[in-house]
């Protein structure tokens, strides 16, 4: 299987979702079109969940998103879900910057929405020194 990997632009997350189970999605998904754009994001997962990797680990490094992009990241977090169903070994890690409440709360929404038991992770910035 090959790899997705779609470069990131002001409006659509950097996505690397490798064969070898290491996916992350990074930045924002604010784009007038986010359904053209998920939508290879998630015939991806789908085909990658006929036959996963031993292990699966999703790195969230989100800014912000829009309602339709949210929604098309549940869809791709059910599939996920329907892996785990399935037996396989599924991590999901939602990175937030410290004090960025809102997107700690939209983590904990979709992993209630999800019940895939998310990582939650605080990026601390890098010291000025």
């Amino acid at each position: 299987m090959d790899h997705l990997v779609i470069a990131q632009t002001e409006q659509t997350p950097l996505i690397s979702f490798l064969s070898n189970g290491l996916m992350e999605i990074s930045g924002k998904s604010i784009n007038e079109d986010s359904q053209e754009f998920w939508s290879s994001v998630i015939s991806w997962v789908h085909a990658y969940s006929v036959n996963p990797s031993t292990k699966t680990c999703l790195n969230l490094f989100i800014e912000s998103l829009d309602t339709s992009s949210s929604s098309a990241l549940v869809e791709v977090l059910y599939l996920l879900k329907e892996m785990i169903r399935e037996g396989n070994e599924v991590h999901v890690h939602w990175n937030y910057e410290e004090n960025d409440f809102d997107m700690l709360e939209l983590g904990k929404v979709m992993d209630g929405l999800t019940q895939i038991g998310f990582e939650f992770d605080v990026l601390k910035p890098f010291p000025l020194v």
